[in-house]
């Protein structure tokens, strides 16, 4: 392939509509940045969306929503949630608790068939009115946080306590917990869910609580098998899903290796509701068990304005380059004028894409079930990530820094081949959510191009022949 020089470069990009300067990207240039990507497959990719708390679920355009998390955006799994509601108290059960529930597993199901389930306990809270929240807990604020009914972890009055506002209520302190409950209480859900046709891949034990310990999924792992119907798989088991990364290494430093604890469980996985935690500290010992490592809530990646989403998409990357394999979206279906965390925003009506949803649709539409590999982030204002899946080698740079560089050299491994064809994305606050694509003419092994500062880009590369 004929190398082209810098300006021929530049002109092929204005060409394809990049080349154009927006009225605020005229920030201070820097000179050349050299980017290099890894020819070593690490760690394969697992990304799915959460659909846990359904608040912005609407029957009403079921369809069109189902294909957005599913179809137009190519999830693995969909994490859906266990209802507190079902059998709130114990003998008691409501089948209607899993109406919603199954309609989204249903719609979800119809988009794409072989789509698969994470099923992880929904907070308790979520199964009382507002009304039985300061009848039974004294306020609707005061519920205790926990992600099993009352009969497995029981709760007591230990005095009172202010909240904000200064209104007096109960505190409410943790009493007995029945590790045999547990165990019936996940029987009967995926009992539950075969009668109703489903295969649930993935069991949560816990849920941001530290109420199952190493010991206890030991005992779980081994006492569901026996408690299922026939035809009935055992899901793969996910633990702990921390509040935060601090406390999901807690729980792996706790498992005593002697007794197989570390064999009672599949997917080593924490949440970065906390901030407390090192991310490669986790994946460091998670691996050490051999385990694969998810984040079942990704906290941080938030915004409703395009800058604020296109920048705080820095967490994602980073738990990449720790060594993360497996991720869910938090809060995936929010309200029209979207929240923090949301993606897809609808009122039952219309639905909106966020700048976020549209980033993530490129990483798993063409990354999920691919394999990362490390990308070389020379300022501390960038961030990488490169992923190979098949023929094609996807490559991201977003600089958070007001600076951009004039040159940035995006150097690819001769291992991988040569370069078809190559196409990018560049998202920034003046741009639409889905970004503006535009094509480049890359050499032999390397290409180069303007990164504009407060910016995130995507180059899909096509990889033909031998390097």
């Amino acid at each position: 392939m004929k190398k082209l020089s810098k300006v021929a470069l530049l002109l092929c990009a204005m060409a394809a509509g990049y080349g154009g300067i927006l009225p605020d990207q005229r920030n201070t240039v820097q000179e050349t940045l050299v980017i290099r990507v890894q020819d070593e497959r690490k760690q394969q990719i697992r990304l799915g969306i959460d659909a846990e708390r359904l608040w912005h679920w609407h029957s009403s355009i079921k369809e069109e929503l189902a294909d957005a998390a599913v179809g137009e955006l190519q999830a693995a799994f969909v994490r859906i949630g266990i209802s507190a509601e079902y059998e709130r108290e114990r003998g008691i059960k409501n089948e209607g608790a899993y109406d919603q529930i199954l309609e989204v597993m249903t719609e979800m199901r119809n988009i794409n068939p072989k789509i698969h389930f994470f099923a992880s306990p929904r907070p308790m809270h979520e199964a009382y009115s507002r009304q039985e929240k300061t009848e039974i807990w004294g306020h609707p604020d005061n519920v205790p946080f926990s992600p099993f009914p009352v009969w497995i972890q029981q709760w007591h009055k230990s005095g009172t306590k202010k909240l904000k506002g200064g209104t007096v209520v109960p505190r409410w302190a943790k009493g007995e917990f029945d590790v045999e409950a547990l165990v019936q209480y996940y029987a009967d859900y995926l009992n539950l869910m075969h009668d109703k046709g489903f295969v649930i891949t993935y069991l949560d034990v816990t849920n941001e609580q530290t109420i199952v310990t190493p010991e206890h999924t030991k005992y779980l792992h081994e006492q569901l098998p026996p408690r299922l119907n026939q035809g009935v798989s055992m899901p793969k088991l996910i633990a702990p899903s921390s509040w935060s990364i601090e406390g999901g290494i807690d729980w792996l430093k706790a498992i005593d290796r002697t007794k197989g604890q570390h064999l009672a469980f599949a997917i080593a996985a924490a949440h970065n509701t906390g901030s407390a935690g090192d991310p490669e500290v986790f994946v460091r010992e998670a691996k050490r068990i051999g385990k694969e490592v998810w984040n079942t809530e990704l906290h941080g990646w938030i915004g409703t304005k395009p800058e604020d989403e296109i920048l705080n998409s820095a967490v994602f990357w980073r738990h990449l380059k720790a060594g993360f394999t497996g991720f869910a979206t938090w809060l995936f279906y929010g309200p029209i004028d979207g929240r923090n965390h949301t993606m897809i925003n609808s009122n039952g009506k219309q639905i909106n894409r966020s700048t976020k949803y549209e980033i993530f649709k490129q990483v798993v539409n063409n990354a999920n079930g691919g394999y990362y590999v490390d990308v070389s982030s020379p300022s501390s204002a960038i961030h990488t990530a490169g992923f190979i899946k098949g023929d094609v080698l996807s490559v991201w740079v977003l600089n958070t820094g007001d600076s951009g560089f004039s040159d940035a050299v995006i150097r690819l491994p001769r291992e991988f081949g040569m370069v078809g064809e190559l196409s990018a994305v560049k998202w920034q606050k003046q741009l639409p959510s889905e970004g503006q694509s535009f094509k480049l003419e890359p050499q032999t092994d390397r290409f180069t191009i303007r990164i504009d500062g407060k910016s995130l880009y995507f180059f899909k590369i096509q990889l033909v022949g031998d390097g």
